[in-house]
């Protein structure tokens, strides 16, 4: 499978997603897809699910 790699800052998708779409739905949909594929992104991340604790735990390492 063919993975694609892509930068956006979020004020860039705010902007595609405000100024783009002209129906609520469709920027619903949006705002949905979008938002669980940075939801995914921060999983594969820290290698751990959203409230789930692991020993290597990047987002509190620096804690240590």
């Amino acid at each position: 499978m063919t993975q694609v790699h892509f930068t956006l800052k979020s004020e860039e998708i705010q902007s595609i997603i405000e100024y783009s779409v002209k129906d609520d739905v469709s920027k619903n949909i949006l705002t949905t897809v979008f938002n669980q594929l940075m939801e995914n992104q921060r999983t594969e991340y820290i290698q751990a699910k959203e409230y789930e604790r692991t020993e290597t735990d990047k987002s509190t390492k620096w804690l240590l």
